[in-house]
């Protein structure tokens, strides 16, 4: 839209190019590396271009074009996908066949915690035949290729890279890349003749040979999985100071900052009547839902019991942003799943905390409570 309404899902992009080189042919209005930084603009003209390889180059051993770029803060393997790529995709409205497909300039992508060793995300690639140039794919035979999502002409779709998917690659397992603190990003464009591989070995096509614009267009990164302390996130929400307190309540929802930080909840755009936490009973036993969000490392999330609205005891709890878990004496059931309507995201996490069972309780009556709190300064 006008306003370029960006999901508050991200928090941070990429902040600075460490290498630009695109193949042989990329004209000079797509050859500003720049554009690729800060926040998605679903402008598919806001991209610089990697560029093509003809046949003549291919068999000559030219490399495709490539751009490593550096994130503005790093990323850990939390859950779901941790980072997605804006390529300028778009939808065709062709004819039998083609409809529904996309035209797709497809790339490889690499992550590295220092910026040397880096490790290439395992495709899939089951297109069946060359498409031509400037042909169309069907998306869903592509998995874990950038470029295979539309961002252009109003959709602005990230393809979204789950660390998960490198835990066996033998530069994780020695040692020399950290999943937990990925700080810099590379695309390796695919010319799509079929002359480079997927992971298994099957041939890629997308649209070749392509020109000018050639190859992956890269719009933007944007980074999920970034872990925030309290201060952190007030400036990547752009709270003003005197907005900013944890017990300020700024869109006047009923839900203060603090709260707001923990359970991925915005606090400048009200969110309906949606409660944060919501008590039931399962059979006689009391049981509170609510979400959370693996990205608040300085949120401690604690669930809560009483007989008497005084006295309270701690019978699960997430420091953090890590699993909820019964605490040292209680044994209460507690179930996490995705909070997110969109598949691939895992970072916001719908808890299920019920109670043990009232045995011995006299009848007497039980509270449950959800509390959140900052960590205390080691």
């Amino acid at each position: 839209n006008p306003n370029n309404y960006v999901n508050p899902l991200f928090f941070g992009w990429a902040a600075s190019v460490i290498d630009y080189s695109p193949a042989p042919g990329v004209a000079g209005s797509w050859s500003n590396p720049a554009l690729t930084l800060g926040p998605v603009t679903g402008d598919n003209f806001h991209i610089a271009s990697l560029g093509d390889l003809n046949a003549i180059q291919i068999a000559n051993g030219e490399l495709p074009g490539s751009i490593t770029l550096q994130l503005s803060a790093p990323i850990a393997n939390l859950s779901g996908a941790d980072l997605a790529i804006f390529e300028n995709g778009f939808i065709s409205g062709g004819g039998a066949g083609v409809a529904g497909q996309i035209f797709a300039e497809l790339a490889y992508v690499e992550v590295s915690s220092d910026g040397i060793t880096f490790a290439r995300f395992p495709s899939i690639s089951l297109t069946s035949g060359p498409v031509g140039a400037y042909g169309t794919i069907d998306a869903t035979n592509v998995y874990n290729l950038a470029g295979k999502h539309a961002n252009a002409y109003g959709k602005s779709w990230g393809t979204p890279f789950d660390l998960d998917d490198l835990l066996d690659h033998p530069s994780v397992l020695a040692g020399w890349i950290n999943l937990m603190e990925i700080r810099y990003i590379r695309l390796v464009d695919i010319p799509g003749k079929g002359s480079f591989l997927d992971s298994t070995g099957h041939p890629i096509y997308d649209a070749w040979v392509t020109f000018g614009s050639g190859g992956l267009d890269l719009e933007a990164v944007g980074a999920i999985s970034r872990r925030v302390t309290y201060a952190e996130w007030v400036a990547i929400k752009g709270l003003p100071p005197a907005q900013s307190h944890p017990q300020a309540d700024p869109n006047g929802d009923g839900v203060p900052n603090l709260v707001a930080y923990a359970t991925g909840r915005m606090p400048d755009r009200a969110e309906a009547t949606r409660p944060w936490a919501q008590v039931d009973l399962s059979g006689d036993r009391l049981a509170v839902e609510f979400e959370r969000d693996e990205r608040a490392a300085e949120a401690v999330v604690e669930v809560q019991i009483s007989t008497d609205l005084h006295g309270w005891q701690t019978i699960a709890r997430s420091i953090g942003g890590g699993p909820v878990q019964g605490v040292p004496g209680f044994h209460p059931d507690i179930s996490e799943q995705r909070a997110s309507t969109i598949a691939s995201v895992g970072v916001l996490r719908r808890v299920r905390v019920t109670d043990e069972p009232l045995i011995g309780e006299g009848g007497s009556r039980r509270f449950i409570r959800v509390r959140v709190a900052l960590a205390e300064a080691p």
